[in-house]
């Protein structure tokens, strides 16, 4: 898998385990590969000089500061990529490919972020691009490839398996979060337009300054080993999105004042996702388990 600009994420089918007769010996014994996602955004490159412009002063820096993550699958001929066969040029045949992504909610904005379970099935059904930015941390895809060789080869270091053993690859992919990324998705939010006004997600000029902030201190204290201040301050960081919570796109765009907030609609749930990654950056790091 290669890590692109606007790079999404993958999902594991379940494995069948079957035995033979010698029941000592399993019929499949899945390769298992396992990785994080915290891509849901990043730091943007540099797109030009003629975004910003600072009058008689001259041109400023590149305003764009970060851009979207996205999982994106690349198979190559025959899902060579993700086959171990290819690798030692073995040659193999596909029998099936499933991909499913899962999702369990959690406490903050379960009725947004809603379980998920979505099946594809068959190498021409899987969707092989996935865009990370309204992921909720925990999301999983799994891709589960069953294939065989028509000559005898050891995938699992126990000997030779016969060419009827089907081989079995299990990638599974898991959106992760952390805060630098955080204060990435932050000024995405920031500069992503929310309805025709070209109004930011986050349209409150106030307060975006301060969610930055809170972020910020949280981490200090985290280097610090001081989860209690770390706790607090991502409470307020919680309190501060939750109360800018805005259903409807600013009818001008205004950078402050009572219609200005955090974009918060099935379309485009910014409010939410900022709150689920909190939470899940709460309880990774300890900040939001009280020590006994």
């Amino acid at each position: 898998m290669t890590l692109k600009k606007y790079l999404p994420l993958l999902v594991a089918g379940a494995v069948i385990l079957a035995t033979s007769a010698n029941a000592a010996r399993p019929l499949v014994v899945p390769i298992a590969h396992t990785e994080s996602l915290v891509y849901q955004s990043y730091a943007g490159n540099s797109l030009g000089q003629d975004l910003s412009f600072k009058g008689y002063l001259g041109n400023g820096s590149d305003v764009i500061t970060a851009v979207p993550g996205v999982l994106s699958i690349e198979p190559g001929t025959n899902w060579s990529n993700f086959v171990g066969a290819s690798v030692t040029r073995v040659p193999y045949s596909i029998k099936n490919v499933v991909l499913r992504k899962t999702y369990t909610p959690g406490i903050q904005c379960a009725d947004v972020f809603t379980a998920k379970n979505i099946p594809q099935q068959g190498t021409a059904s899987i969707r092989l691009w996935w865009p990370l930015m309204y992921e909720a941390p925990g999301t999983t895809w799994t891709l589960t490839i069953l294939y065989g060789t028509s000559t005898a080869w050891d995938d699992d270091g126990s000997g030779p398996n016969p060419a009827s053993y089907a081989h079995t690859e299990v990638w599974s992919w898991k959106v992760d979060a952390d805060l630098t990324h955080l204060s990435y998705l932050l000024a995405l939010f920031h500069e992503v337009p929310f309805g025709l006004d070209e109004v930011p997600l986050i349209s409150d000029e106030v307060l975006y300054p301060q969610l930055q902030s809170l972020v910020a201190a949280t981490a200090a204290a985290l280097a610090q080993n001081d989860t209690v201040t770390a706790g607090l301050s991502l409470q307020d960081l919680e309190l501060a999105v939750s109360d800018a919570c805005i259903s409807v796109s600013p009818a001008f765009p205004s950078p402050t004042g009572n219609t200005t907030g955090i974009a918060n609609t099935r379309e485009n749930p910014a409010c939410c996702k900022i709150l689920v990654d909190v939470e899940y950056i709460g309880f990774k790091t300890g900040a939001f388990v009280t020590k006994k």
